[in-house]
């Protein structure tokens, strides 16, 4: 495939950046140990999806297609291997399945669903990234207006979510049970958050990395 071909994530060039402000410049990158560290997912699948959540024929075939039941509880999430579902509102989901196919999921949730549906693929206006380390809990006091005090516990596959400012962008933030937290950004945005958070965590060793 050739270059001009080849399909870029959002912060592929930021990809090994690295940011420490205290940091002699002498020292390399990989030389210091970073208290926050980003991974941006890799090309993933992006689907906004409309329903009716009291429809028990349209939750069960949203969960014989995804393998996950469909959060119904305003502010939670589900999570199977690489796929979540995370609640947007009362008849609203955002569907991301990291290295998935957008076009096979729709297809398949299109053939198993039936009555007043809207399925939209969103893959190429966003992109995921991960936080973690001893600095996220900082981190996110300085990015976001939204209080997120005890969100540090999240059972495994399952979790909180909101959609909320984040450095004067948007994002859907989550929390995971490992204690990192995965954002929801749009592309048009992705390049101006990374600056930014490189530069927020610039005080605890910061790093973006590849998922």
């Amino acid at each position: 495939m050739s270059n001009a071909n080849k399909l870029e994530s959002p912060l592929n060039y930021f990809h090994g950046a690295f940011n420490k402000s205290s940091a002699p410049d002498s020292l390399f990158n990989d030389q210091i140990d970073c208290d926050l560290v980003i991974k941006e997912a890799p090309l993933s699948a992006h689907l906004n999806l409309r329903g009716d959540a009291g429809d028990s024929q349209f939750c069960a075939a949203v969960t014989e297609v995804l393998d996950l039941v469909l959060p119904l509880q305003p502010g939670t999430y589900q999570r199977n291997s690489n796929t979540s579902i995370y609640w947007l509102g009362p008849s609203e989901w955002l569907i991301v399945e990291e290295g998935g196919d957008a076009a096979a999921i729709e297809g398949a949730l299109r053939k198993s669903l039936s009555g007043h549906i809207s399925i939209v693929d969103v893959s190429g206006g966003q992109t995921c990234i991960n936080l973690r380390g001893v600095a996220v809990a900082t981190l996110l006091k300085k990015s976001s207006i939204y209080d997120f005090e005890g969100w540090d516990s999240a059972k495994p596959n399952s979790g909180l979510v909101v959609q909320t400012t984040f450095a004067k962008a948007s994002a859907v933030v989550s929390n995971r049970s490992d204690g990192s937290y995965d954002l929801v950004i749009r592309r048009s945005f992705a390049d101006y958050l990374a600056q930014w958070l490189l530069d927020a965590g610039g005080e605890f060793g910061c790093r973006i990395e590849q998922g």
